[in-house]
């Protein structure tokens, strides 16, 4: 077989067969940018990457993409939550503190 005999046969005919095999469409600079602009949006952005993980015809890079940042958004959520326990905590023994003493 010839190389462009190879690359023919791996490259399917349609979008939606690329969907459903391991080969996908590249993204293009557009689509990423409006991915990337709707990110700024504070609510939105989360409801779109609900909307593109579940979603069956959204591009298998953008899904994997969004699945990513869903994670990395739970790990900001949980580490933000504890520091700001801590925070909390410290203060609140600190204040304590001040009370105890009378300075407060």
């Amino acid at each position: 077989m010839t190389n462009s005999e190879i690359n023919s046969e791996e490259i399917p005919a349609s979008t939606e067969q690329a969907y459903q095999g391991e080969i996908a469409p590249v993204m293009s600079f557009g689509e990423w940018l409006g991915a990337l602009i709707i990110m700024i949006i504070p609510v939105l952005n989360f409801i779109m990457l609900i909307v593109w993980v579940t979603e069956q015809n959204t591009n298998p890079n953008k899904v994997n993409w969004a699945k990513a940042t869903l994670v990395i958004i739970g790990i900001q959520l949980v580490m933000t939550m504890f520091f700001v326990g801590a925070f909390i905590g410290t203060f609140t023994r600190l204040m304590s503190g001040f009370n105890q003493t009378g300075l407060w």
